[in-house]
């Protein structure tokens, strides 16, 4: 039943227009998203040591990038961006 339900609302949510909440969330969560991309990415792809101050502009970038692209297109940043966006955000 639980799973039913949440199925119908999400089904119901993606089909429905575009709000601006929608497209606030998305960049919020693209943002947030984007940011860890650029931190993570910076260190295991790029190469070591580094600077903080350079890690910090990679993240910036990442994070402003991604958050534009999750306002553009709000829905799927949201859905394939969410687990990054709480990632750290734990005990």
């Amino acid at each position: 039943m639980f799973i039913k339900r949440n199925n119908r609302r999400l089904r119901e949510w993606w089909q429905s227009p575009v709000t601006i909440k929608d497209r606030v969330a998305g960049a919020l969560v693209g943002g947030f998203g984007g940011f860890w991309i650029g931190v993570l990415g910076r260190i295991a792809i790029g190469a070591t040591p580094v600077s903080l101050g350079e890690v910090a502009v990679c993240a910036l970038a990442a994070a402003t990038c991604c958050a534009a692209i999750g306002f553009v297109f709000p829905k799927p940043v949201t859905i394939a961006f969410f687990p990054l966006s709480i990632f750290g955000g734990g005990n």
